[in-house]
């Protein structure tokens, strides 16, 4: 008959003593001898609860604070984390930390139960949402406890039982011999009890959960994204994500993901915008009209005298992003100017611009001096021949030691 779970000693289950004191690599020792022994593969007839038994026993041992609870205390102080019948409002104990039930810190103290993941989305916005704020509700799936069987999975919890294939751990250990005297091990959620750790009688299965402990539920979560936040600022919902038995919930964060706009780029709490205008404009003096974010229109000028350059980047104060937390306050909005120049002005408007205009610096030339026609560049493949016809008697010149040498 198999020995009972709970009715081993570790250092016996590696086949050591206590009173001896073994060292970490003693312990490692035993830990593959003994595993090489009763593995079901190397031996058939090996209870199979055995390497359960030196599983747990390692996982202990290996550990240097884990060890030394056990050394003092036994099993129970495992379990409570510290000398029996101290009491622990939270429950677990270091067998919970082990096992994925509880939470332990090194010296005994109690962390209370571990927490679930953090979800993590990203939420995509238009920088009109920062400007003006904006409210989303986004409906999320996530797991509750169940309420009929308040967790337990079943109607009668005296009718849940520790999986004994597993140990109540949820996962076995899988061996398999690679080569002599080399075993590798790898873990898999326990095929009897699907990684619960835990046998319910079907009779006594929760009708609600089907024994899963949880139900889905959905909800309607409403996102306030206030004015001036940012792009990859969190909004976090805490104990909004999945609830598991004896596990704390997590925490659902989202990631505000800014789209491009069309007109304006963000600068922290500057706002920049290209405006492209006439060059009788960019002379004579700018007037135009632009159509901000909250819907209002403001008409912009350039003072009259001014000349706008290419390139030249103007500001209007007050007019960019709401600042965090004070969104009465607003950085600035500046402009680049592009400017939109004539392709070809005629010879009658020309010869009025030179007398509006101030005069033409003359170019001093000496009497060698060649004149040229300015042209456009002509990109075709003649060209390109002719270039690379050239390249190719460049190269042979030099293969055949002709080079230009500097003078």
């Amino acid at each position: 008959m198999a020995a009972k779970s709970d009715d081993f000693d570790f250092y016996e289950a590696l086949g050591l003593k206590k009173e001896d004191n073994p060292t970490q690599d003693q312990i490692r020792r035993a830990y593959k001898k003994s595993a090489r022994k009763f593995h079901p593969d190397v031996n058939p007839d090996a209870d199979p609860n055995k390497m359960n038994q030196i599983n747990s026993a390692y996982e202990v041992l290996k550990d240097a604070d884990k060890r030394e609870l056990y050394d003092k205390y036994g099993k129970e102080g495992l379990e409570k984390g510290g000398p029996p019948g101290q009491g622990f409002p939270f429950g677990g104990g270091l067998f919970g930390d082990l096992f994925g039930q509880g939470g332990f810190q090194q010296g005994g103290g109690r962390r209370g139960p571990r927490k679930g993941e953090t979800v993590k989305q990203g939420l995509q916005v238009s920088l009109e949402d920062l400007y003006n704020g904006a409210t989303r509700r986004i409906r999320v799936t996530r797991t509750r406890i169940c309420k009929t069987c308040k967790g337990k999975g079943s109607s009668d919890p005296t009718k849940v039982k520790k999986c004994d294939k597993c140990n109540g751990v949820g996962f076995v250990t899988m061996y398999q011999q690679l080569g002599p005297g080399f075993v590798t091990q790898t873990r898999r959620p326990c095929p009897k009890c699907k990684g619960s750790g835990e046998i319910i009688d079907p009779k006594y299965v929760c009708k609600t959960c089907n024994g899963k402990k949880v139900v889905s539920e959905k909800k309607t979560l409403e996102i306030h994204i206030e004015k001036g936040m940012r792009e990859g600022q969190k909004i976090v919902f805490e104990g909004e994500a999945d609830e598991q038995p004896d596990v704390q919930p997590g925490d659902i964060f989202f990631f505000l993901q800014q789209a491009k706009h069309k007109t304006f780029t963000r600068e922290g709490s500057n706002l920049k915008m290209k405006k492209k205008i006439s060059l009788a404009a960019a002379l004579t003096g700018a007037k135009f009209v632009i159509k901000h974010m909250d819907k209002r229109e403001l008409i912009v000028s350039s003072k009259p005298g001014e000349v706008i350059q290419p390139g030249q980047v103007k500001m209007i104060e007050g007019e960019g992003m709401p600042l965090p937390h004070n969104p009465l306050e607003k950085g600035n909005l500046y402009i680049e100017f592009e400017i939109d120049f004539p392709k070809k002005i005629p010879d009658h408007i020309s010869k009025k611009l030179l007398d509006l205009l101030p005069p033409k610096k003359s170019a001093k030339v000496s009497e060698e001096a060649e004149e040229v026609e300015l042209m456009a560049p002509v990109f075709s493949k003649q060209n390109q021949r002719r270039g690379t016809a050239y390249d190719e008697d460049y190269d042979d010149e030099q293969q055949d030691g002709v080079s230009c040498a500097p003078s």
